[in-house]
Order: C-alpha cells, then sequence, then structure tokens
C-alpha cells in the first residue's frame, strides 16, 4: 500500500494552493485526505470520489453523523 496524504488547516482556505501539504504524512492539519496510490488511483478516481464526499456533505449527512457546525 502506498499512501499519499494531502492535508490543510481550516485558516489557510484562502490561501490555496501554497498552504496544502502533500507528503507521506499530514497528521498536524486540520483536514486530511488520504489516496492509496498502490492500487492504481487516479487523478480522475480522486476527483469523482471528492465530488461524492463533497455532496454527502451538503445534504448534512456528514454533520449528523459528526455532529459538526454547519458553518
Amino acid at each position: 500500500m502506498a499512501d499519499n496524504f494531502i492535508g490543510i488547516n481550516r485558516g489557510a482556505l484562502d490561501d490555496v494552493p501554497s498552504s496544502i501539504t502533500v507528503g507521506s504524512s499530514t497528521g498536524s492539519k486540520d483536514i486530511e485526505l488520504r489516496v492509496d496510490t498502490g492500487k492504481g488511483t487516479t487523478r480522475q478516481d480522486v476527483i469523482k470520489a471528492l465530488e461524492a464526499i463533497r455532496n454527502y456533505i451538503l445534504s448534512n449527512g456528514y454533520q449528523s453523523a459528526a455532529n459538526l457546525p454547519p458553518n
């Protein structure tokens, strides 16, 4: 398994892409995405997955499950 992590802190969201960290770990970041590149995951696979996750969050699914405030 080859993991690639992409992370960002909440306060840095307006300073994209310079505030994004990419590497083998971004544990100190508020928000992190892990992509298993050992399975042949493509850029298009990641984009489709991010769109699905975004739609799930916008439908309040994630908010309910994790008790996150809406804003």
